[in-house]
């Protein structure tokens, strides 16, 4: 089987490109396990093992002008990295981005970068909403509090630990939070009613462990990842962007697979139109 540096569904340039990879290897302020600045390229290895026919949406995924725009400079301190990933979002801003991280704090550096004319939609086990941690304002754990900040709504999906002032907080700003154990996509889909478009993150630690071991903070009764094959086929007019983070590749490759096939899924949902969708 061939496998290469990068994503295996890339076929564009990125002038011609409808949709666009690029990798964010940032995880300096990670708190438990650290490595997730591996994950992009884990990622792109995945992908060459996966089908590029989606049988879910019934999509040939070859047929998308698909650009992998490689991984963007993360040298330096974290405003070096919030400039680098604004002027590389400048260039893609007509196109759906897909961000590969790097831990969560790159969502906030990919959000700050696109503006805030929709909502916020993160698949997450945490809320992220400290003021600070570890004395650094960017840190991972801060990443909602930094977003909230700059006016944007904020839908959880899958939180299930957090501390009782992140909560707090939460509450004042009337963030709606969806934890795992009783969800219902109905009640998702009332709430993004009010959004025309959506931005959608995905810490994959929202996920089980049974399903995405390799995670920097690993949180057991999680969702089951295929709870984002209902979120396409439902919301995916409406998604923006959409970034994947805290992955700290498994040995196994379960969990970098796992991103992999999220993409991809995406990626085929994206190019449908809502009659069109199974």
């Amino acid at each position: 089987m061939h496998i290469d540096s990068f994503f295996s569904l890339s076929n564009s340039d990125l002038d011609s490109a409808e949709f666009v990879v690029a990798g964010i290897p940032y995880d300096r302020s990670q708190s438990f396990l650290p490595g997730s600045r591996f994950a992009p390229n884990a990622i792109r290895i995945a992908s060459w093992n996966l089908e590029s026919y989606s049988s879910i949406f019934d999509v040939d995924l070859d047929l998308l002008r698909i650009c992998d725009a490689g991984n963007i400079n993360v040298d330096g301190d974290f405003n070096v990295v919030l400039k680098n990933v604004e002027n590389f979002v400048s260039k893609v801003k007509d196109k759906v981005l897909i961000s590969l991280g790097g831990e969560h704090t790159v969502s906030y550096a990919v959000v700050r970068a696109l503006g805030n004319d929709f909502c916020y939609l993160v698949i997450d086990a945490h809320l992220d909403l400290r003021e600070s941690f570890d004395n650094d304002p960017y840190n991972h754990a801060c990443t909602c509090r930094r977003i909230s900040e700059l006016g944007i709504d904020i839908i959880y999906l899958g939180a299930r630990s957090y501390t009782k002032e992140e909560l707090e907080f939460a509450r004042y700003k009337n963030f709606k939070i969806f934890k795992p154990f009783n969800f219902k996509i109905d009640e998702l889909e009332d709430v993004l009613s009010s959004y025309d478009k959506v931005y959608l993150s995905i810490d994959v630690d929202g996920f089980d462990p049974s399903f995405a071991p390799g995670v920097s903070t690993p949180e057991p009764f999680g969702l089951n990842p295929t709870i984002t094959l209902e979120i396409f086929r439902r919301f995916s007019e409406k998604i923006v962007a959409m970034d994947l983070v805290e992955v700290v590749p498994d040995d196994n490759y379960v969990t970098p697979m796992l991103c992999a096939r999220i993409i991809f899924e995406f990626l085929a949902s994206k190019s449908l139109s809502s009659t069109e969708k199974l």
